[in-house]
């Protein structure tokens, strides 16, 4: 499970150093892809085919699903991980999610996503003051 908040830089080139604790789980070869808020969204290979199972099974007939699916999978990429445990992030999901310098990156539970780190500061500060309506909303699985 990939939980916790990381900080980390982008180097000059745009790399980003992967958590040395999820690199196992992710493996050599990810998917990145847009997240739904601005973020981008990191699977590993195994997490990703999972997903696109599930895709499969979505309306293709009606017009949100058509538009999720194209947006999402037109936007993922296959990322080698280099021996240093770097990803070089492509900049369309740069620009997605306003990425300049300082990042931080997210542990969701089967993957991971990443944040401008001044971007996901306020968003987490907005979740939390709103916190005890937000669970109240939340349906839970029986």
């Amino acid at each position: 499970m990939m939980i916790g908040t990381y900080e980390h830089r982008l180097d000059k080139k745009g790399r980003l150093v992967l958590p040395s604790k999820f690199r196992q789980d992710l493996g050599d070869l990810i998917v990145a892809s847009v997240g739904v808020e601005q973020c981008i969204s990191l699977y590993s290979k195994d997490e990703w085919e999972k997903l696109l199972e599930r895709f499969q099974k979505m309306p293709f007939f009606r017009s949100k699903s058509r538009d999720f699916l194209r947006v999402l999978l037109a936007t993922a990429h296959e990322l080698p991980v280099d021996t240093a445990g770097r990803i070089l992030l492509p900049q369309i999901l740069k620009s997605h999610a306003s990425l300049d310098v300082e990042v931080c990156i997210i542990g969701v539970g089967n993957h991971l996503e990443v944040w401008d780190r001044d971007i996901w500061d306020k968003y987490r500060r907005d979740v939390m003051a709103n916190l005890p309506s937000i669970v109240e909303g939340v349906e839970w699985d029986q």
